[in-house]
């Protein structure tokens, strides 16, 4: 069990942009879970993109993601 807590204060003071992002697939998962009570603790909502945590991926790794819709969230979320 780790004993880390998320040190929103500092988080919310950085002058930059904080976007915490999911794919669509892993919303459930360990990892997915986090990425959502990240961004509640944040005060936001979290960021869906399609596909699953590697949805940049061709299939090169043999689980494709949807490399193309992932670069069009991903500009968008850029450009946001």
């Amino acid at each position: 069990m780790s004993t880390y807590r998320l040190d929103v204060e500092a988080l919310a003071a950085v002058p930059t942009r904080i976007v915490v992002a999911v794919g669509e697939e892993s919303r459930e998962v360990f990892t997915g879970r986090a990425a959502v009570g990240t961004a509640e603790r944040l005060g936001q909502e979290v960021t869906v993109f399609p596909s699953h945590h590697g949805g940049f991926l061709g299939g090169e790794f043999g689980y494709a993601g949807q490399p193309e819709a992932f670069a069009k969230k991903l500009r968008e979320v850029l450009e946001g």
